[in-house]
Parts: C-alpha cells; sequence; structure tokens
C-alpha cells in the first residue's frame, strides 16, 4: 500500500490524544467523509468500508505471521526406543482450553494410534525436505504468490510496472473463478477457475507492494472450510497437501457445530480404545431397552443383537 500520505497523516493522527486514540482518528476521517462529499449517502459504500475492514485485519495478521521468528531447525537424532504404551484411562471431560490436535480434515487424531506409527512418522519427517513443505500452507508461482487457512486464502499477484493504482485494472471476482485485465481491457494479466468456490461478498482486494513489487492482493473467504486447496487456479502448479502442517486448535475456537461434531469424535475414539460402546451404539442400546421395557410380553432371550 501507499506510504504517500503518511506524513500528513502521521500528523492528524497525532492530534488526536488520549485514550481510543486510533477510533477518535478513523472517526474524523469518516466525519470528513461524510461532510465534503456525502460518501456515506450510498449503502454500497459503507458494505465496501467494512469489506476493508475485514481485509485489513487479514492482512495485519498475515504480517504478524510473517514477522514471527522462525522455529530453529531440529537437529538430527538418533532414533529412540519405542516407549510402552500407558493403561488406558477414562476419558477426561474436555474443556474450552483443551488443545486438540486435528488432522486435514479437521478430525481429532488418535493418540494411541499415533503413538504405535510415531517410528513411521519420525522416518517421514527425517526424508522429507524442509523446502518441499508448503510455506504458509500455499505457495509461489512465476505470477503471484499465496498462503492460505481452512478459511481463508491470500494471494499476490504480481502486476506489470504500468499498473501502479486501482483504477488501473478490472478485476471481477466470482464463485468459481477471477479474471483481472489492464483497464484498456488489452492486456489479460491473470485469469482462471478456483478448484473450490469462494465467497464473493467476503472477498476483496488491493493494490499493495510485496517482496519490493508491486500487486495485486486478494483476500478470498473459502466456501468449503474444511479443506485445504492444492493450487490457486486450476492447472497451475500444486502443493502437496499432506505436508501441510496445521496450527493446533483450541475448542473454544470452533464454531458450535464443528465444535460438536470434534468432541463426538474424540469420545468415540475414547470408547474405542478401551473397547467401550461409541454414543451411537450407547443411543441403539438406549433404543432397545426401552422397546424390551415396552413390550414385556416378548422374549428376547434368543435374540441376536447386532
Amino acid at each position: 500500500m501507499s506510504t504517500k500520505f503518511d506524513a500528513q497523516l502521521q500528523e492528524v493522527f497525532d492530534g488526536h490524544k488520549g485514550i481510543g486514540q486510533e477510533l477518535k482518528f478513523i472517526q474524523t476521517v469518516f466525519g470528513f467523509l461524510r461532510r465534503k462529499a456525502g460518501f456515506f449517502s450510498d449503502d454500497a459504500h459503507a458494505r465496501k468500508v467494512l469489506k476493508m475492514a475485514k481485509m485489513h485485519v487479514a492482512r495485519s495478521k498475515d504480517d504478524a505471521k510473517k514477522s514471527a521468528p522462525k522455529p530453529a531447525p531440529k537437529p538430527a537424532q538418533a532414533p529412540k526406543p519405542i516407549p510402552k504404551p500407558a493403561e488406558p484411562s477414562d476419558p477426561a471431560p474436555v474443556g474450552d482450553n483443551e488443545v486438540v490436535e486435528l488432522d486435514d480434515n479437521l478430525q481429532p487424531i488418535d493418540k494411541s494410534k499415533a503413538k504405535e506409527a510415531w517410528v513411521e512418522e519420525e522416518k517421514k519427517d527425517e526424508d522429507d525436505n524442509p523446502k518441499d513443505i508448503p510455506v504458509g500452507n500455499g505457495g509461489r508461482t512465476e505470477r503471484y504468490l499465496w498462503t492460505q487457512t481452512l478459511k481463508e486464502v491470500t494471494v499476490h499477484v504480481w502486476l506489470p510496472k504500468k499498473v501502479t493504482r486501482a483504477k488501473d485494472v478490472s478485476v471481477t471476482i466470482t464463485p468459481k473463478g477471477l479474471k483481472v485485465l489492464t483497464k484498456e481491457g488489452k492486456d489479460n494479466i491473470i485469469n482462471g477457475d478456483w478448484p473450490e468456490k469462494v465467497i464473493t461478498d467476503d472477498s476483496t482486494w488491493v493494490i499493495d507492494e510485496v517482496e519490493g513489487k508491486t500487486s495485486l492482493t486478494l483476500y478470498l473467504l473459502k466456501q468449503n472450510q474444511m479443506a485445504w486447496w492444492k493450487c490457486v487456479l486450476n492447472g497451475d502448479p500444486e502443493i502437496d497437501t499432506q505436508k501441510i502442517r496445521p496450527e493446533n486448535s483450541k475448542l473454544s475456537d470452533l464454531d458450535g457445530s464443528t465444535r460438536t461434531t470434534v468432541e463426538k469424535m474424540m469420545f468415540d475414539q475414547n470408547q474405542k480404545r478401551m473397547g467401550k460402546p461409541t454414543s451411537d451404539e450407547m443411543k441403539k442400546q438406549d433404543m432397545l431397552k426401552k422397546f424390551m421395557e415396552q413390550h414385556p410380553e416378548m422374549d428376547f432371550s434368543n435374540a441376536k443383537i447386532m
């Protein structure tokens, strides 16, 4: 983004003292737009402002991740002896702050199976080249750089030198694809189909500067927020989503339906590990018990219950 007016903006910002300095500054800008140009008389402008606010929040989080110090490479270690698995115990109640390890499909990882396979995973980690692990869960091509979370995709498309402002380009984002042209429509900068649909109402773009180059930065909200993208546009180079290393999630961070599903999976895994019935099996047993109580005249002694 342009820093051309930073000096003037800093002077105005410094004029707002005390608690809530940032919000007072924004209020001043909004008031100026309302008085000077009647900007907020159009409801569409208000919606665009909300989109821009969301975009800057996403950008701020992205910048924070990029500036965070990277962990030192893990030194090679000699194979460790396989530890003896502990005796299974009753499942502990799941709390809001419990950290749950999820796989690529947002399913909780069965730690008992993970223990049995840890030697194989260690070997895979040693064989993996760090360069093969997708940076930011995304990748890089000659035309763009991209990162992703399960919810969003961020794409930095490199622009021709003659394109420096938003009015220099025509950007069309649809649920199925993207088309970017120069304003005259003479040059096709990039176009293609997404591998998965996006939510256009919550997707936006801005002209930015990334790695010293002018770029069109796209912030895309996935429609399917339970899957990783292999690429940005169909036909472009793909990443190996099996090598993505998602961060651990807290149950309190998940939405209601996802949390319910994860808690059920965790309970069922614990039950199976201890040789006890799963939640679905318990429901069936309860239904059968009620049926037997309602029909005492029937003999169930020789019945085979599946």
